[in-house]
């Protein structure tokens, strides 16, 4: 599909697997569907209730994927498409917040050619934040 919708914390964003990134800013459910409406139509809200039924149940609309974090982890949200955090999808994304340093993917671990275990712990430490 390339379009999911994702739950962080009390935020609906919609993301694309195509840039890997949010196409939307973090909103309420009353808005986010709202903008779905906008931007879908009728059409779209018929499967809307059952897109939001995963999205509670798991935090992603992906029928493939387990949780919000295993669908956004491997990302280019930051800025010149730097992999960020969720932590820092999150504060940008959600809280719109200024970016922060520690809300990236260190280099060194983008430069190993191995598997994406270090890569995943990476993006996902510290997440949920209390």
């Amino acid at each position: 599909m390339g379009r999911y919708i994702i739950k962080l914390k009390d935020y609906y964003l919609e993301w694309s697997t195509i840039v890997d990134a949010p196409l939307t800013y973090g909103m309420a459910l009353d808005e986010f569907k709202g903008y779905y409406k906008d931007e879908y139509g009728n059409d779209g809200l018929r499967d809307l209730p059952n897109r939001l039924a995963r999205v509670e149940a798991k935090g992603t609309s992906a029928h493939d994927e387990e949780s919000a974090e295993s669908t956004i982890w491997l990302n280019r949200a930051g800025p010149k498409e730097r992999p960020s955090t969720i932590v820092g999808i999150y504060h940008h994304y959600c809280l719109d917040e200024e970016w922060r340093d520690e809300w990236f993917i260190p280099r060194e671990i983008l430069n190993r050619d191995d598997d994406h275990g270090e890569h995943y712990a990476a993006a996902v430490a510290g997440w949920p934040e209390p």
